[in-house]
């Protein structure tokens, strides 16, 4: 039995909060991809029937699950490991609750008149305590896709979002857990085969690991051959991504890409940002990607923050650049990549009353842009770029 599920389908038409104990014939679909655990020891040994076994349940699923971590006391204190809080309207569906069911271990429900677990239902294994959270890929599964799509009610509080922008709604430990999700969901999907010999993979480890099924007998997989590893873990491709500033903190450099759309009438201006290139250090990465894309020459980096954004699999770093004004450092242009079709220098004042909701009436350099979507490390990078305290610097 999987004690909650986190659901969320890749294409992010319906992000669903955690559901509690399932139909029988929806656990069993689980139930029977949580078989990949039980082999995966002997598969990673080379014994061909473990390796058989995790090829046709994988094929047969329709399903991948990742298992993301262990809620310790009731959405309060502790979200997983790290320490951070879920907020108290992360709402627990319990259906078709069977009491009879284990996991290598023993789960205690008490549901409330709503069909909600309290915060007294944990799961116990080994000295461990704590609900566990699944992300499921329900795509490939049309019957559980639909039943996950029916349950979405006003009765049930189950949440549709529409778009990727409803993510910006959540608050962020569920936004997190949303990114999380989506990171591993989309490596499963994009890897169904070994990049060394072709044949099938399957997940192991809780669904963060693949490994290739080849039989050792009849292929001579390159991954296999290696010493240290011989399984496929998931990429994070590091993003930078910068709030320019003048040395002296007044002026700040925010551009429009031509990918942007306008809305309402404005252009969004947002901080700039790129793909960091093999080998590079995040301090060369900033200041390659500043030049490129404005054609100004930093003089200086610091490193502020970072975030997870799954669109497919990024972390973006985020940074502030500074420019020495000389002549020279601070022209912009904008013919190097042509990734930004207006670039400009604005009063950080000018910015900051925009970034804090403050009246922007006879203000012409910003009656004409939006900032990026709160919430966004763009938007939070702009927004401490052009605070009024002085430590920003």
């Amino acid at each position: 039995m999987i004690d909650k599920v986190l659901i969320l389908k890749s294409d992010l038409n319906l992000l669903v909060l955690p559901i509690g104990s399932l139909p029988s014939w929806v656990q069993s679909i689980f139930e029977r991809f949580g078989e990949l655990n039980g082999v995966a020891d002997d598969a990673m040994k080379g014994d061909v029937d473990a390796l058989q076994k995790l090829k046709l349940i994988r094929d047969e699923s329709g399903v991948s699950v990742v298992f993301l971590g262990l809620d310790e006391d009731g959405f309060d204190d502790k979200f997983i490991t790290c320490g951070n809080s879920l907020s108290k309207d992360f709402k627990v569906l319990s259906i078709g609750l069977d009491e009879d069911t284990k996991i290598d271990g023993k789960v205690k429900d008490e549901v409330d008149g709503n069909g909600f677990y309290t915060d007294s239902s944990v799961f116990e294994y080994k000295g461990y305590k704590g609900r566990p959270i699944f992300a499921v890929e329900v795509t490939n599964n049309t019957k559980l896709d639909q039943f996950l799509t029916n349950l979405s009610t006003p009765q049930n509080e189950v949440t549709v979002a529409p778009s990727v922008l409803d993510l910006l709604k959540l608050k962020n430990n569920e936004a997190s857990l949303f990114s999380y999700s989506k990171m591993y969901l989309d490596w499963l999907m994009k890897n169904q085969f070994c990049p060394g010999c072709g044949s099938k993979v399957a997940p192991i480890d809780a669904g963060t690991k693949l490994l290739c099924t080849s039989n050792p007998k009849e292929v001579d997989c390159p991954v296999k051959r290696t010493k240290v590893n011989n399984v496929c873990f998931p990429r994070t491709d590091p993003v930078t991504i910068i709030a320019v500033l003048s040395q002296d903190g007044k002026k700040i450099l925010l551009g429009h890409n031509k990918r942007h759309r306008k809305e309402f009438g404005s252009k969004m201006f947002t901080t700039v940002a790129g793909f960091m290139e093999p080998g590079e250090t995040i301090e060369e990465s900033t200041t390659r990607e500043i030049w490129e894309e404005t054609g100004c020459k930093v003089s200086r980096i610091k490193i502020m923050k970072s975030q997870p954004w799954p669109f497919p699999a990024c972390l973006m770093i985020g940074c502030f650049g500074y420019v020495e004004f000389n002549g020279v450092n601070e022209k912009i242009n904008l013919e190097l990549d042509k990734e930004l079709d207006e670039c400009r220098w604005f009063d950080v004042e000018d910015i900051r009353k925009l970034a804090f909701g403050e009246s922007i009436e006879g203000l012409e350099m910003v009656q004409d842009i939006t900032l990026p979507f709160s919430g966004s490390i763009a938007f939070e990078l702009i927004k401490a770029a052009v605070a009024p305290e002085k430590s920003r610097l």
